[in-house]
């Protein structure tokens, strides 16, 4: 029975062990906040602040305080598995779902669509160093005005 009880707690410390090597093996995984001062708006105003928390399951949660002083918040899941997921929140582009795609072991794509017409397509680049995050968003906002945002994310 002892022996019975070890070789099941070995397991489940190899599994946890392997759980956060996963983490650790994504670079995007973390708390980062928004260097506002790096980053370019295209319309602006940029928003006061932001933060964003990537999970190992691919959900990001993102809250702020936008350009108004107003808090907001918005989430969606990118893992980079090619499927549609829903958005939730008062996510900016107006979208109601995203589709990502890993395209290197630091970068990943991803197209929001709002009634199955893409309105963003943006890339998410994590530096080689772990250290930043740089988002380019291309798009039409729901009042026809272009998108042309570039991002700079510092982790935290």
């Amino acid at each position: 029975m002892k022996r019975k009880l070890s070789i099941l707690a070995v397991c489940a410390v190899v599994l946890a062990a392997g759980s956060l090597a996963l983490a650790q093996d994504n670079p995007f995984v973390g708390t980062w906040k928004m260097n506002v001062a790096a980053s370019k708006f295209e319309p602006g105003p940029p928003p006061q602040s932001q933060s964003r928390t990537w999970n190992a399951d691919g959900s990001v949660n993102i809250t702020g305080v936008n350009a108004a002083g107003k808090t907001a918040g918005y989430g969606y899941t990118i893992n980079g598995d090619g499927k549609e997921y829903p958005v939730s929140g008062s996510i900016p582009n107006g979208s109601d779902k995203i589709s990502s795609k890993k395209v290197g072991a630091n970068k990943m794509t991803a197209s929001f669509t709002k009634a199955g017409k893409v309105v963003e397509s943006t890339t998410f680049t994590v530096s080689k160093d772990g250290k930043t995050l740089e988002i380019v968003a291309k798009g039409i906002l729901p009042d026809g005005k272009t998108l042309n945002n570039d991002t700079k994310w510092d982790k935290q």
